[in-house]
């Protein structure tokens, strides 16, 4: 049996990027709070490229990890307790045409109160969720995560995550309100209120020009769609640099002015492929202040 003995509070600033396959999102938080949000992503974070080993996390590395700040010992293992919990309601379900399965994330957990260590185990069914990704993925920073106050907020952060390139998501009021756990009770102004006012608060900050625009049904006054507004994200730093993840699964830095045609198309999809002058002359026009 292997065993990995987490070290997620000396993790480098490179592998606290949470990664996962956009799937994922798909699946709504139901009941989560915005701590067991946190251990969740925090958890996540850590097993990304672990394969089917079991991790072990010490209740101090977790608590680092996550930013948990309460000191009593009862609380946290309740809070990690409650975590699991609500985690094995995260199902992800595939069909086919003669078959109906459901899986969840982490198929083994156990919290050891005395040695102070909770061992994790991801499902090998979904293990292409967190490791050996490719294609569509969302991708942030995980302390930039943590910081998010509501868990309203940290839902709709993954979600424009999800569409950073491209700076625009629309998503039916209908499955707002599921992928979002938002009551049906609430109408459109205690949404507006308790849902969206805060979200456009807390992530105009982080998601530069960021809209939400309400867009009615046609022929009729009900509101159908919701639509969020922003700049796009390139993932190049003010510096011109940009970090890359190889076939291999490794983490790599670049200069933009060293990129070739595979790095350009993947951080400037609409460009075609162009001199490394009309590349920083193109990077320059993005970034330019007013």
């Amino acid at each position: 049996m292997l065993y990995f003995i987490a070290r997620g509070a000396k993790m480098e600033d490179k592998n606290k990027l949470t990664v996962y396959k956009n799937e994922l999102n798909m699946i709504p938080f139901r009941n989560f709070t915005s701590v067991e949000m946190d251990l969740f992503f925090s958890i996540l974070t850590d097993m990304r490229d672990k394969g089917l080993q079991e991790v072990i996390f010490t209740f101090d590395e977790l608590k680092e990890i996550s930013k948990y700040s309460r000191r009593e010992k009862d609380r946290f293992i309740s809070a990690v307790e409650h975590t699991y919990e609500k985690m094995t309601k995260l199902s992800y379900r595939k069909e086919d045409k003669k078959t109906i399965e459901y899986f969840i994330l982490f198929n083994g957990f156990k919290i050891d109160k005395d040695e102070e260590y909770v061992e994790i185990t991801t499902n090998p069914k979904l293990q292409h969720i967190i490791n050996q990704i490719s294609g569509e993925f969302t991708k942030f920073e995980l302390d930039e995560f943590l910081s998010l106050k509501s868990s309203y907020t940290k839902n709709a952060y993954r979600f424009l995550k999800q569409f950073r390139q491209t700076g625009f998501w629309k998503v039916s009021v209908v499955d707002f309100r599921r992928l979002l756990d938002v009551p049906e009770s609430y109408q459109m102004g205690m949404l507006t209120k308790t849902v969206l006012t805060p979200i456009k608060q807390e992530l105009q900050e982080i998601f530069e020009g960021l809209e939400i625009r309400k867009i009615k049904a046609k022929k009729s006054n009900r509101i159908e769609f919701f639509e969020f507004h922003f700049f796009r994200e390139d993932d190049v730093s003010d510096d011109g640099k940009k970090t890359f993840r190889d076939d291999d699964g490794f983490y790599y830095e670049k200069d933009l002015e060293h990129f070739n045609n595979k790095e350009i198309e993947k951080t400037f999809p609409e460009v075609e492929r162009e001199s490394k002058k009309e590349r920083k002359s193109y990077y320059d026009s993005l970034h330019k202040k007013e």
